[in-house]
């Protein structure tokens, strides 16, 4: 699990950094100081606080993936591990616009990591043999947070869209922004929808119980396993979630008993590393987790931390009647236990559409910018995913739809129009107008309706 997870922060680093200007600088679509303003949490810290320029942001992208790539190879695990958390919860609090359910998952599993013992196989640290089970607050609170993930996202999804109408699942796949040609194709077949989408839902409720069946435990966990990787893979085939899937089947690793991993092994020939008996002095870390009084304090404070994210988790219901005390917000916010798994919850979001940036050159020709320059045409487009860089952009464009972001428009204008000039110096535009043009799903057999919506104007 920690190779797999370290890989995927890679990915996701990756990623991020071809928006690098856009996401992480003052430059781009939104500078620090509105999201600190307007977005931020007591207790929220961020590297990127410090200074907002690009030279800024690139050392601290190049220093976050030469820690996931020690993270990779299990090198001083323990001490990575922490530095990974740390580096991508800043990564993540300086631009919550383009966060997704997955982000926080990757998020918290980090967290746990630092107390799990995903160092002892696979790694530089694995120096001699180590115990294959293990059994502690943090392993518990690792389980937990995966039932937790498909338990209330399950539960939260209470609209009747869910249930009586069970036309949720129509109504996501009738996102172009997010449907691949496999959901399209389901599109027609509303009565399948309509069983699958209550099933889904009751799926997800009752399949992280598997989890918790005492005996066959391990039999138990595969099952949960196989059913989870396929709600992901059948996900991904049909919407466009970005890296969610990835992140929830590599978060099941860790549950895999012992007896696979000892098929794993005879399969890549791996044999258990023994070396040579060494007298040396014990590091300052190894002797403080075997003390005795450090794990009672550490598995307290782990304790609290598991009350916490479950109270957090609870508080999201409505009429739960739960909420983590004003006395320790600051403290959840600075560890990031805030977490919300309201995927397509309670209702699905409807308003699709795509986006227009009308351009008008020196020879005043409309051009539009989302699609290369080309004459400004407000016919739909035959691929509407096309349109879209990646999942960071079409989460970032959804919230920009928002009244309550609408703030944020100007910033996003000014750089697609001093960006596009610095570009296409031979075809420079004078003035752009970003519009929306909102296509509301609809159930079948229902008009379907196109309405321009001008978000912003500059010059």
């Amino acid at each position: 699990m920690r190779i797999a997870i370290a890989l995927v922060l890679l990915i996701d680093l990756a990623i991020r950094a071809t928006s690098l200007t856009a996401h992480y600088t003052k430059t781009g679509v939104v500078p620090f100081n509105p999201i600190e303003l307007s977005f931020w949490k007591s207790g929220y810290f961020s590297l990127f606080q410090f200074n907002d320029s690009y030279g800024f942001a690139l050392m601290l992208f190049i220093a976050t993936a030469l820690i996931y790539l020690f993270l990779l190879a299990g090198c001083k695990t323990k001490l990575v591990s922490f530095l990974a958390w740390f580096m991508l919860t800043s990564l993540q609090n300086r631009n919550t616009l383009i966060l997704q359910g997955g982000d926080d998952l990757l998020r918290l599993i980090l967290f746990w990591g630092m107390f799990l013992p995903w160092g002892n196989f696979y790694s530089v640290d694995a120096t001699k043999p180590k115990k294959k089970t293990t059994l502690s607050v943090a392993t518990l609170a690792y389980i937990l947070l995966l039932f937790s993930v498909y338990f209330f996202t399950g539960l939260l999804k209470d609209s009747p869209e869910w249930n009586s109408e069970g036309t949720a699942l129509h109504y996501a796949l009738s996102l172009d922004q997010m449907t691949w040609p496999l959901g399209k194709m389901l599109l027609p077949h509303s009565t399948l929808l309509k069983y699958l989408t209550v099933f889904i839902r009751w799926f997800e409720m009752l399949i992280p119980f598997l989890l918790f069946i005492p005996f066959k435990n391990a039999y138990f966990r595969l099952i949960f396993i196989l059913c989870i990787t396929t709600l992901h893979l059948a996900i991904c085939s049909t919407l466009y979630v970005g890296l969610f899937y990835l992140i929830g089947i590599t978060t099941l690793i860790g549950l895999l008993p012992s007896s696979i991993m000892n098929r794993f092994d005879k399969l890549i020939h791996r044999k258990e590393v023994h070396t040579k008996h060494i007298h040396h002095n014990k590091s300052f870390l190894a002797k403080l987790s075997t003390n005795y009084y450090f794990n009672v304090i550490l598995n307290s404070f782990l304790s609290f931390c598991l009350a916490l994210c479950m109270i957090w988790n609870i508080s999201t219901i409505n009429g739960s009647g739960l909420a983590v005390s004003d006395r320790f917000n600051g403290f959840g916010y600075a560890l990031r236990f805030n977490q919300s798994w309201g995927m397509f919850a309670p209702t699905v979001f409807k308003d699709d559409g795509w986006y227009i940036f009308l351009g008008i050159t020196k020879d005043s020709l409309k051009i539009d910018l989302n699609r290369n320059g080309a004459k400004i045409d407000y016919a739909k487009p035959t691929n509407i995913l096309a349109l879209i860089k990646d999942d960071r952009w079409r989460k970032y464009q959804e919230n920009y739809l928002f009244t309550y972001n609408a703030f944020i428009r100007p910033y996003y204008c000014n750089y697609l129009l001093s960006n596009w000039n610095k570009i296409h110096p031979d075809k420079e535009i004078t003035s752009l107008k970003i519009i929306y043009m909102k296509e509301v799903s609809v159930l079948p057999n229902q008009k379907q309706t196109i309405k321009p919506d001008t978000l912003c104007v500059c010059k």
